[in-house]
């Protein structure tokens, strides 16, 4: 048991530090960066939030590609800064997000907060699921963590 414990906290340490690496990369260089590459799987699926009005499922870098340029299409000055890391056993990390810009042909404002469920796998990012409400990640991460487990 105790051998558990610490192999998950020593994943969830190099899985926050991972995700923290590629969020710097690409919020410096885009996904154009090769940095940001190395740290996501060729074939990521990335899940929008149920709730925005067109949810949509993305996969690979092509996909990955796609799903910030609709964030980047509809806003100027747009920008995803995290502001807390949780992992959630060995495989899954919350990352709590201030999410701001400009709307592009409103020119209002945006800012909120929501979360982004990681799934990390070999030191990769396998997939990312969007969530309006930081507390529907957790839940579904500890979810997930525990159907890991059984």
């Amino acid at each position: 048991m105790a051998e558990r414990a610490e192999r998950e906290g020593v994943l969830s340490e190099r899985n926050i530090a991972l995700l923290r690496e590629a969020y710097e990369a690409i919020g410096e260089d885009g996904l154009e960066g090769a940095a940001a590459w190395d740290l996501i799987d060729d074939d990521i699926l990335i899940r929008d939030r149920p709730e925005a009005p067109d949810p949509q499922t993305y996969r690979g870098r092509e996909g990955a590609r796609k799903a910030l340029a609709v964030s980047d299409e509809s806003f100027e000055s747009f920008a995803m800064v995290p502001v807390e890391m949780i992992p959630v056993g060995d495989r899954h990390v919350v990352v709590v997000l201030k999410m701001s810009g400009r709307g592009r042909g409103s020119g209002v404002p945006v800012e909120e907060t929501i979360a982004h469920l990681w799934t990390v796998r070999d030191g990769k990012a396998v997939a990312l699921q969007v969530y309006t409400d930081p507390d529907d990640a957790l839940r579904d991460a500890r979810a997930a963590g525990n159907a890991d487990q059984g």
